[in-house]
């Protein structure tokens, strides 16, 4: 009977012995968990710079500013934009605020046959931007000012003569961007742009011209993005002591 009380005693005291040694143990071999829970969402919040090209169409319409008369026939452009972007957000729970203006070389352009050419070579776009995000996804619309550079060119038996002028505007669109990574992200948007009516060829430089022109002018453009997010908010400075 004692010695089975002894070995009892023993046998329960090597199991507790092999209970309080098992984490350190455990510890000694840097044994990492098994699970780990999800990384979450970056948040939007902060200043940006990217990239962003697509392509572009739209139409022009060419008048005569006395009679109001269509000069040549409407005109339907197309062609390619590419060019940089900038901007910061501020963020609310999924609410997003923010503002993103961007300046693009563009190759836009059409012509009537024996006619004008008018070409659209610079965009720039300056746009208040309200959105909703989901996990690393965002959802916005967008819509501001723009500013455009046109040519535009008449082709007569006398010859050639090009003139250009700065349009502005308005424009409006939305889009969706994705997360690529904490600092990265990509994005695919489209913007209506409608420009102001300028004059051109006022006054008319040659009677073997028909000049006196009034130009109206509009864009869709559909372009594909990558922002990243500076290290730094361009909105730091404003909320320093």
């Amino acid at each position: 009977m004692k010695k089975s009380l002894c070995a009892s005693t023993a046998a329960l005291a090597l199991v507790l012995a092999s209970a309080m040694l098992a984490p350190a143990f455990a510890a000694d071999l840097s044994i990492a968990p098994i699970y780990k829970a999800p990384a979450a969402a970056a948040g939007w919040a902060g200043s940006y710079v990217g990239i962003a090209g697509g392509g572009a169409w739209g139409s022009a319409l060419l008048r005569n500013n006395t009679t109001a008369a269509d000069q040549a026939p409407r005109l339907n452009l197309s062609g390619g934009i590419i060019g940089l972007t900038s901007g910061f957000n501020l963020q609310n729970g999924n609410w997003l605020l923010g503002f993103e203006g961007d300046i693009s070389a563009a190759n836009k352009k059409a012509n009537a046959a024996f006619s004008n050419e008018v070409k659209e070579q610079w965009l720039s776009t300056f746009r208040g931007r309200v959105g909703y995000a989901r996990d690393n996804w965002l959802l916005y619309a967008t819509a501001g000012g723009a500013l455009a550079k046109v040519a535009n060119s008449i082709v007569a038996p006398a010859g050639t003569i090009s003139d250009q002028q700065w349009h502005w505007g308005w424009t409006a669109g939305g889009g969706v961007e994705v997360k690529l990574s904490q600092d990265w992200s990509a994005k695919v948007e489209y913007l209506y742009v409608g420009l102001q009516d300028k004059s051109y060829f006022t006054p008319t430089p040659s009677l073997a011209f028909p000049g006196n022109q009034r130009l109206h002018l509009d864009d869709h453009i559909v372009r594909v993005g990558v922002n990243y997010k500076l290290p730094w908010n361009i909105l730091d400075s404003f909320f320093k002591h």
